[in-house]
């Protein structure tokens, strides 16, 4: 089975099946009310103490801790950690360390998958609860923009580095004379400084890549 998340709803081949709607504060998620269509029964994820009680109809069906453990209809959940799939970012449900589905953030929606209808209203809760973090870059039609602008970007202090590499070079060409260097050296050091400069920026690049793949991650597995 397969459901996809997109504008507050849950549908499944393009009819709509649940309605998300959340109640929050400055201090997050107070409650999240998931209304089923004509026949299906609305699900209900309340505040309590250690994170949050899940319930359908007057039944309390279980519990969703702060680290996304959730103990639903007798049986134990969890998700792993986010993973990159040929563009996409996912991330495993799983029940007794055995996969039962997925969760997969794509183009400004958010798909989740199970096998068997037992582990129907725990996607479903995962769902509503990691869809505010459906990836900002897919939200935008400038998404694969961003993306590549992302590439060329990097902690201030390597660009720092590199124009300072720069500057020295200048400073030092400029009074090679004065220095005892042979004027024919001067290209030489332009072309060793251009790599040496070359290489600052793109372990600086690699160490924003590094950082912004960290907070993307930390963001979808923080706490409710």
């Amino acid at each position: 089975m397969e459901y996809t998340f997109k504008d507050g709803k849950i549908y499944q081949d393009d009819t709509e099946i649940y309605t998300i709607k959340s109640n929050s504060s400055n201090l997050g998620a107070k409650s999240i009310e998931i209304s089923g269509a004509t026949g299906l029964q609305s699900i209900y994820i309340d505040k309590a103490p250690g994170g949050y009680k899940i319930s359908q109809g007057s039944m309390d069906m279980g519990t969703l801790s702060r680290n996304l453990v959730m103990s639903y209809n007798g049986r134990t959940y969890s998700l792993s950690k986010p993973y990159v799939d040929n563009d996409t970012r996912k991330m495993e449900i799983k029940s007794d360390d055995s996969k039962i589905g997925t969760l997969t953030f794509g183009s400004g929606v958010l798909t989740g998958t199970y096998d068997y209808m037992n582990d129907e209203v725990p996607v479903v809760v995962y769902m509503s609860v990691m869809s505010p973090y459906i990836k900002s870059a897919y939200n935008t039609p400038n998404g694969q923009t961003g993306r590549r602008q992302n590439a060329y970007r990097m902690p201030r202090i390597y660009a720092i580095l590199s124009n300072v590499v720069f500057l020295v070079a200048i400073v030092i060409i400029i009074f090679s004379g004065a220095l005892g260097i042979p004027t024919n050296y001067d290209f030489l050091i332009l072309i060793i400084v251009i790599a040496f400069s070359f290489v600052i920026r793109s372990m600086g690049r690699r160490k924003y890549q590094e950082e912004h793949k960290n907070d993307e991650d930390n963001g979808m597995n923080k706490n409710l």
